[in-house]
């Protein structure tokens, strides 16, 4: 229902393109509708700090139809039930948060593959409108859906090689406010220590041929400067949008009404 807009992306990721995303969080289908028609090449529907619950996130994703924006779910954790819910339910990628460990990510990224490369269970229902377009959705499906990991804790740089190594992963996201505080400096983004870090994983995210992602809490040219090397970014969320919109408006209305 939502298209097969897992292949789009790997396309341009594997051309060597840069990719945009936003973030969607709200409960509402009608942001994730309106962002999904930006020109965004994917958005990251967040299940790991909304209300957002299975039903809610079923009309999320049909508001992709016919639009060209891949819909990546972060499920809120690492039991199957939620990458199930979510690939059934039509999402075309899956984010993984707080991977720490190399046998943590082949878990994950098994739980993405139909047998005999993982242990997906069958039934997408929704993905497939309602098996009406399943031969269509089963095409390469193995190869289609993207599995994606965030890097968010010092466990898991201490384990950055073998993770990348991981068979079926492809991409790693830098979770920065969890990998700040993880080192013992919560939101400092500008600190040598995070710095290093994030450079670290970014250098060995390229030499292991992955694409790496970061997630940019401010639109600056600092912040661009430490991610030159990324390929994939993300930044804003929807209701930080709506919030900067409406305040820009109003401080425009408030100005030109004071003269």
């Amino acid at each position: 229902m939502t298209g097969l807009k897992g292949s789009d992306l790997q396309q341009k990721i594997t051309s060597g393109q840069k990719v945009f995303g936003t973030w969607v969080s709200a409960t509402d289908p009608s942001f994730a509708r309106m962002f999904s028609q930006l020109g965004f090449d994917f958005i990251l529907i967040d299940m790991e700090h909304s209300a957002l619950n299975p039903e809610t996130l079923q009309t999320l994703l049909l508001m992709f139809s016919d639009t060209p924006t891949c819909p990546i779910v972060r499920v809120p954790w690492h039991e199957p039930h939620w990458s199930k819910w979510a690939l059934d339910a039509g999402a075309e990628g899956i984010l993984f948060p707080n991977v720490t460990s190399a046998e943590i990510a082949q878990q994950l990224a098994s739980q993405c593959k139909y047998p005999p490369e993982g242990e997906r269970g069958f039934f997408p229902r929704t993905a497939s409108n309602f098996l009406l377009e399943l031969p269509e959705y089963m095409h390469e499906i193995n190869q289609r859906i993207q599995v994606w990991m965030q890097i968010e804790h010092i466990k898991a740089v201490e384990n950055i090689e073998p993770i990348l190594n991981t068979p079926g992963l492809n991409a790693v996201l830098v979770g920065p406010a969890d990998l700040s505080f993880s080192l013992g400096i919560g939101n400092q983004y500008t600190h040598p220590t995070f710095d290093r870090t994030l450079q670290l994983i970014l250098s060995k995210a390229q030499q292991a041929g992955i694409p790496a992602a970061c997630h940019l809490y401010e639109i600056s040219e600092e912040a661009l400067v430490k991610c030159k090397e990324v390929q994939i970014f993300s930044f804003g969320f929807d209701f930080l949008f709506a919030q900067m919109g409406a305040k820009l408006s109003l401080d425009k209305v408030k100005q030109i009404v004071s003269g």
